[in-house]
């Protein structure tokens, strides 16, 4: 009876002891085949707690992130459409300067008219653009401020939108205001569309002062748009900015986490030709014991 316990101790041992190396060998292997020398959270739950915190961190950073290619496309689509707006006004310009010179037969007054006229049309179409790109929210108009799912303005050039300029957060503590009222923008300072059918009026009445008077307004209403093709510029930079510190910011949380998590493959060789040697000395020093006991 002694000698039956004293070989199922041994057996238990000697069984407890291959099992045991063989874990090692295989979480060996299992690192070297990921790279990683975190696999479970166990076996190192205090690295394993900086990593999931280092990767939430990251997850938000890549919400910022599309938020901030999205805000890029709005303000590019708003800058792009008060480009076009501040040529055609230039244009306006010209084509008033030569209405006031006086001296001009009916047709071209008529042709001049006519083309005002079709400037007048564009600004307002420019004025109720859309951006449907990148991901804000869908579909908006870029002027209408809050109001994004309506026109900002009428063909009479009524604004029918609100004062409102959402802001999109870009990194935690920090928005940026991406949104642009029309209001503002179009009839701040000066009232760029009733500038323009003052100037189609006096064109189509032959007035050449009526003419001459808008010259001052249409210079007025090019400053205006300049002025928040600048304001848009300055809210491109800022995000320019924020999107160079949060790569800066993406890098170092990768290195904190490449330390945490990435296996050194040099010791992990060794290590693994270190486990396979100890996993055989124990399966041969296991088969020695049980050829003593007569059970092999």
């Amino acid at each position: 009876m002694g000698m039956r316990v004293s070989t199922t101790g041994l057996f238990q041992s000697a069984n407890r002891r291959l099992m045991d190396n063989l874990q090692k060998l295989y979480d060996v292997q299992q690192g070297v085949s990921s790279g990683k020398k975190l696999l479970r959270p166990g076996e190192n739950p205090a690295a394993f707690s900086r990593v999931m915190g280092y990767k939430s961190v990251q997850n938000a950073m890549e919400q910022y992130e599309r938020n901030i290619s999205s805000s890029r496309g709005y303000l590019a689509e708003a800058e792009s459409s008060l480009q076009t707006v501040s040529n055609l006004l230039a244009r306006s310009k010209e084509l008033a300067m030569q209405g006031a010179s006086g001296g001009l037969d009916a047709d071209t007054l008529a042709g001049l008219t006519e083309e005002v006229g079709g400037i007048y049309d564009q600004v307002v179409s420019l004025a109720n653009a859309r951006y449907s790109g990148g991901g804000i929210e869908g579909a908006r108009y870029l002027f209408s401020g809050f109001r994004s799912d309506t026109p900002a303005f009428t063909d009479a050039g009524l604004y029918q939108g609100d004062d409102g300029e959402y802001k999109v957060e870009v990194s935690a503590g920090e928005s940026v205001t991406v949104g642009l009222s029309g209001a503002r923008v179009f009839q701040g300072d000066v009232d760029i569309f009733s500038v323009l059918q003052d100037l189609e009026n006096s064109l189509a009445a032959g007035d050449a002062d009526g003419i001459q008077a808008t010259l001052d307004d249409l210079d007025r209403s090019i400053g205006q748009v300049s002025k928040h093709m600048a304001e848009i510029g300055g809210r491109v930079n800022r995000l320019d900015q924020t999107a160079t510190r949060m790569d800066e910011s993406w890098l170092t949380l990768e290195t904190l986490v490449s330390e945490e998590e990435d296996l050194d493959l040099i010791q992990a060789a060794s290590e693994l030709a270190y486990y396979e040697t100890i996993l055989e000395a124990s399966v041969l020093s296991t088969q020695r014991i049980f050829q003593t006991l007569g059970i092999l």
